[in-house]
């Protein structure tokens, strides 16, 4: 009977030990488990892929239209710069919506440089969702027959079944379907950000501009459309940090330049603010599209000085060639552009930023247009000096 009790306690013994085992794999199991399952978590919105290409549009003028792209989501951001733009926006996107579908298509003003190539756009694809500007200024000019016409094939388009909502209804959330935040994909969301202008007249039509934060966890990515000085002050006060809602703007890894990188934009103000890592500047560099005043063509000085303490990594798609006519006053009217980094990729897969280009991969300030006619600002200077 001894020796069985013996065995009976040493069973026991080990019994207790393989329950302890038990619950020690248990309890380092569990640990693993709430890791992973909250690393999964955090990870929702850092994971996954973002990209942004910026066009050359297939004419000598100034214009925006970006393309994005995040898992099953494509976003047209503006159409411009002429109506046969059209036709070099609709060869570079194909190669990415396979199947005819926009799910998200934004207007941010009603400037001919961004909605005068709308009308083939919007025949040639399928929209699911409109974004565009609450308030204009056009009564009668020449530019008003191409909002007149954007309007129409935006009707027609919610005609055949898209929806559509101004820029303050989605912040406002103020109708049925209209959000502030898209959620694009599993890691990124498109905001729709406050804008003074969405509900207050301005002298300057680019102020209506839609104004756009894309976010990929703790990556943002900032799209101003032509939004100028006074707009771009507004929206640095409206975003204060004073409540949930107007949280301070974060630093933006992606920032596209203002108006054109026009000298009343891209303001010291707002670049304090985000300061950027990358800056793309839409734009034909040195041509005399809007003025023939050196300094005020676009990309300006003021707008590189603003930029250059946060960042030479400043790209644009197209220069100036070569003048080939003049009007009676002496003035050109007629030019040809080339490309300068062509069409421009800004790609973040995983938290890892790649840019690449269709032409070359130079930094505007190494290019021989900046040599020739801007001057380099002091922060540039360095970084050339240490390399």
């Amino acid at each position: 009977m001894a020796k069985n009790k013996k065995v009976t306690t040493s069973v026991k013994v080990i019994a207790s030990i393989l329950c302890i085992l038990a619950l020690i794999i248990g309890f380092v199991g569990a640990g693993f488990v709430y890791i992973y399952l909250n690393k999964a978590e955090s990870d929702k919105f850092v994971s996954g892929d973002f990209e942004a290409h910026f066009m050359e549009l297939g004419n000598q003028y100034t214009g925006d239209c970006i393309y994005i792209r995040s898992g099953d989501t494509d976003i047209l951001i503006d159409a411009g710069s002429r109506e046969n733009s059209a036709d070099a926006i609709i060869e570079y996107v194909d190669q990415y919506v396979t199947d005819g579908v926009l799910e998200y298509v934004i207007a941010t003003h009603a400037d001919r440089d961004h909605i005068a190539a709308y009308e083939g756009i919007f025949e040639h694809y399928k929209v699911k969702t409109i974004i565009d500007f609450p308030l204009t200024n056009k009564t009668g000019d020449d530019e008003t027959n191409i909002l007149r016409t954007y309007y129409e094939y935006r009707d027609l388009e919610v005609k055949n079944g898209a929806v559509h909502y101004t820029a303050l209804e989605c912040y406002e959330e103020s109708v049925e379907g209209a959000q502030r935040v898209y959620q694009i994909s599993k890691s990124v969301e498109m905001e729709i950000l406050y804008n003074y202008y969405y509900e207050h007249t301005s002298s300057d039509e680019n102020n209506y501009s839609v104004c756009l934060m894309f976010n990929q966890g703790d990556n943002h990515y900032l799209f101003t459309g032509d939004l100028e000085e006074d707009g771009e002050l507004e929206l640095v006060n409206y975003y204060d940090g004073s409540s949930e809602e107007r949280y301070s703007l974060p630093h933006c890894v992606l920032y596209k330049a203002g108006h054109h990188g026009s000298k009343t934009s891209t303001t010291a103000e707002l670049m304090a603010q985000i300061q950027p890592e990358y800056v793309i500047v839409c734009c034909c560099a040195g041509t005399p599209e809007y003025t023939t005043i050196e300094e005020n063509k676009f990309p300006t000085q003021t707008m590189i000085d603003n930029v250059a303490p946060y960042t030479d990594n400043v790209y644009i798609p197209s220069m100036l060639d070569e003048i080939l006519g003049y009007n009676n006053s002496g003035e050109p009217n007629s030019w040809s552009v080339t490309s300068m980094n062509g069409n421009i990729i800004f790609a973040c897969s995983f938290g890892v930023v790649n840019i690449s280009f269709s032409n070359n991969d130079l930094k505007l300030k190494d290019t021989d247009w900046f040599k020739e006619n801007r001057d380099m600002p002091v922060e540039w200077q360095l970084l050339l000096n240490n390399n």
